[in-house]
């Protein structure tokens, strides 16, 4: 009886271990990458799971978790929640939220160093320097009387040493530049229903917060028009009364409208920003909005409906080809789409869990 049990008990490691993912890499820390995508993954908090998968996009294939491939000695792997992802230079820089770092690496993913900055969310770069947003204090999601004030860090890209901070408002969340000022949405996110409802205009010659605007409830996104001279914001509302919402700022006049509907991710091409909503209260829609005279239409896509939950949109300017990824129930792997600028779809593949963002490696 016990070696019957032993038997089926063999049987069944066995089994499992032939259901794991086979790694699509071998231990290589010289591997290098051709043209393709760099996809985030953010990974649960609290999980220690932040991955990066490459995207080859003349080979339309994915090479998954490729961070500890490339780094072998890097101990903990990429960290606690991906936040952000850019390049600049030749360098790449990696936002882990909840290890409270800027993780750096060459353009190839081999690790440079890392930059230790509590509770940081994104950046944009001017010049010599990056500009990181940072909570500044712990991660708290139910304290509707919390204090601490955000902050944006000015990172040498050279140096890689922080050379100064700037106080801003409260949990501030993503950040753009004009080459003339930063511009930072504060969303109050740990202090709900007290939410934080303005925008934070930085001059870059000073490095000093000049101003707040006063634009919605619980800013997100923010993103930069440089042929109309204007900022694209989304608000995220309360999640009940008060619904998510896109807006405009015209620089030249200072003034602020309302677009009439909800925009929760942004990619700006040229005079075509690229959104989709999913607010609370509605389904799910994908559109194109005209940047000059602000009318907007449908993005058609085939098989949309088979992507559950959309969490990161990025569009290939030189192709025109569309990507979104597909965080699932955010516990499962994720998976990227790739359309023709038609709607057309060209494939898709399983990505790590949450796939939150996408940075082009030319």
């Amino acid at each position: 009886m016990k070696k019957e049990k032993l038997i089926i008990f063999c049987g069944i490691i066995l089994w499992l271990v032939s259901c794991r993912e086979t790694p699509t890499i071998p231990t290589d820390s010289h591997l290098t990458f051709p043209q393709g995508l760099y996809i985030l993954n953010e990974g649960n908090m609290g999980s220690n799971k932040a991955t990066i998968d490459f995207y080859d996009i003349a080979a339309d294939s994915i090479t998954r978790d490729i961070y500890p491939t490339v780094n072998p000695n890097v101990v903990k792997e990429l960290g606690d929640v991906g936040n952000d992802i850019a390049i600049y230079g030749s360098k790449m820089y990696i936002i882990i939220n909840a290890s409270g770092k800027v993780e750096i690496t060459d353009k190839q993913c081999r690790r440079i160093t890392q930059v230790n900055i509590p509770n940081c969310r994104s950046l944009c770069f001017n010049g010599d320097y990056a500009y990181v947003t940072s909570y500044a204090g712990p991660i708290d999601y139910s304290n509707p009387n919390y204090k601490q004030r955000g902050y944006v860090a000015k990172l040498d890209t050279a140096t890689l040493a922080i050379t100064d901070t700037c106080l801003v408002g409260f949990q501030p969340n993503s950040i753009t530049t004009d080459g003339k000022y930063l511009y930072v949405t504060n969303s109050g996110g740990y202090m709900a229903p007290n939410y934080d409802s303005t925008l934070s205009v930085i001059s870059l010659a000073s490095f000093k917060e000049e101003k707040r605007i006063t634009i919605a409830e619980n800013l997100d996104a923010v993103i930069y028009d440089s042929v109309n001279n204007a900022l694209f914001i989304t608000s995220l509302g309360n999640y009940s009364d008060i619904r998510a919402m896109l807006y405009r700022l015209d620089l030249q006049s200072g003034k602020s409208q309302a677009l009439g509907f909800a925009a929760t991710k942004l990619f700006l091409n040229e005079n075509k920003l690229y959104y989709y909503s999913s607010d609370y209260n509605s389904t799910t829609e994908y559109g194109i909005l005209n940047t000059e005279t602000l009318q907007r239409e449908s993005l058609i896509l085939s098989g949309k409906s088979d992507i559950r939950t959309p969490y990161c949109l990025f569009i290939e300017k030189a192709s025109g080809d569309i990507y979104i990824t597909d965080a699932r129930d955010y516990v499962t792997p994720g998976v990227l789409y790739r359309y023709k600028n038609d709607g057309t779809l060209i494939s898709r593949h399983r990505t790590g869990d949450i796939p939150g963002h996408i940075v082009l490696r030319n």
